[in-house]
């Protein structure tokens, strides 16, 4: 049977329909309500199915292995954002109702539930810098099945971002460009329309982790310093004892963490870093339970960023103390006289070495953990050497010998790190970190660069650190 009339979907899409009853064919396909009522109000994009009005109710019902089978088609849909603007009068539902439904439209081409893209982070780039507490975001969740928030959508469609990988023989329609592309768009609508909070800020961190690993530094930049100047408005950057606010604590030392990694590979060099800088009296952040790190609030509230070798600070404190390091370090390279300057750097490479030696040994047979932290030292630890080397602040008999031997020493820890992951595959690949991309890949050009007596363990060395750009590269396509 034909309608005589085109289906409302189809007019408010402006897509050619073919009157078929009861469903025309594009609703068919797409899965979606298809109606031909002229007197009723419809959701041109409200799911062929009936829905709590939740992006997470519309999976909580299901099963992971069941996503694929609902006997919808996972083509690509057309973009949510031709629909009226959020906000406006003529908006049929609530905001955040509304958003929790355009993000499930977007991510259901990935074939991947929220049950797996939360076990996907949380069991791998979470252990980067553990700044969200998994059973509070659990919890959150299962709430979002009954009463959604604009923001916790977004955060969900951030992690949908950072963990997609599909194979690369895949079919799947949705690329990692997309998903990148509606999280902005989508993050910089609830900017505008509500007062900033966690979770919101917590979702930019995640694109800006994204546009960072993908090898965006500049990008990811300028996204961490706008999360930074709503962190600040929020008060996220005045640390208080209440239990309640631990979360924007922690919030706020993953910004400062993250700033300053960008910060390291940007060409952005002359802008002013937007969070403060890190202080030996400031509190550390408060750990959180982990799934793989094997800590679980170990750290006590009140431990202090100096002295380095404090006992009981897990992950996030050894990363946040790492990114105090590497900032005195940025801090020293700029002080004009070479002999204050010099001794500066000097104090700072055996504080910097130290932290690798706890931090080293916490995490000594363990995979993932403290990965923030070794990572950041290194970095530190070749911006240290190299400005000695370039700038010859050392006396003449040790201005190329000191800095080139503790080069090559840092260039062997990576080289040891990069045969590690030969063990490492699929989705494991997580629990290393994007720092350790752009870290092998100078430790590789560094290594270019020296010269051994024993050929063949050069060309070893070697095969270790380009297998481990290989696997990073693809997981992350960096080119």
């Amino acid at each position: 049977m034909i309608a005589l009339q085109v289906c409302l979907t189809c007019k408010g899409r402006k897509k050619r329909c073919d009157k078929q009853l009861p469903q025309c064919s594009f609703c068919k396909q797409k899965g979606i309500y298809c109606s031909y009522d002229y007197g009723r109000e419809i959701d041109a994009y409200a799911p062929a199915q009936p829905a709590s009005g939740s992006f997470v109710a519309s999976h909580h019902s299901s099963a992971p292995e069941n996503h694929r089978g609902n006997g919808r088609d996972t083509a690509c849909t057309s973009s949510p954002y031709q629909s009226t603007a959020f906000g406006s009068p003529s908006d049929a539902l609530p905001l955040d109702t509304r958003l929790s439904i355009e993000v499930d439209l977007i991510v259901r081409p990935t074939g991947q539930s929220p049950d797996m893209v939360e076990r996907r982070y949380f069991q791998g780039l979470h252990l980067w810098v553990p700044f969200m507490c998994p059973s509070r975001f659990r919890n959150e969740r299962l709430m979002a099945v009954s009463t959604p928030t604009a923001e916790f959508s977004l955060l969900l469609l951030s992690m949908y971002l950072i963990t997609h990988d599909p194979p690369e023989l895949s079919k799947t329609s949705i690329r990692r460009g997309d998903l990148h592309l509606h999280a902005k768009t989508l993050f910089s609508q609830i900017s505008l329309l509500r007062r900033p909070s966690i979770r919101l800020i917590q979702a930019g961190i995640l694109i800006a982790i994204y546009e960072y690993a993908h090898g965006d530094p500049d990008s990811a930049l300028a996204s961490i310093d706008l999360c930074a100047r709503m962190a600040c408005k929020a008060g996220f950057n005045r640390h208080s004892a209440d239990k309640g606010v631990n979360q924007a604590w922690n919030t706020w030392w993953a910004l400062r963490i993250f700033e300053r990694i960008f910060y390291c590979e940007t060409a952005l060099t002359t802008l002013p870093l937007i969070t403060s800088a890190p202080d030996e009296t400031d509190i550390l952040p408060y750990e959180v339970s982990s799934l793989d790190c094997g800590e679980d609030l170990i750290a006590k509230p009140g431990c202090r960023v100096w002295p380095i070798n404090t006992a009981g600070v897990g992950c996030f404190g050894r990363a946040a103390q790492a990114t105090y390091l590497l900032d005195q370090v940025l801090q020293a390279m700029k002080i004009g006289e070479a002999s204050v300057r010099l001794v500066r750097l000097i104090a700072l490479d055996s504080e910097l070495r130290r932290l690798l030696s706890v931090t080293m040994s916490a995490c000594h047979g363990k995979r993932g953990g403290h990965c923030g932290a070794v990572g950041t030292s290194i970095r530190a630890l070749f911006m240290l050497h190299e400005h000695n080397l370039q700038n010859d602040i050392l006396p003449t008999t040790q201005c190329v010998n000191y800095p080139q031997a503790a080069l090559d020493t840092v260039v062997q820890m990576v080289v040891d790190i990069s045969r590690s992951h030969r063990g490492i595959d699929g989705a494991d690949i997580d629990i290393v970190s994007p720092i350790c991309n752009y870290v092998v890949r100078h430790t590789l050009t560094l290594h270019y660069q020296r010269r051994y007596s024993d050929s063949e363990a050069w060309f070893d060395d070697s095969d270790a650190l380009r297998e481990s750009l290989a696997k990073l590269s693809r997981r992350w396509q960096i080119t």
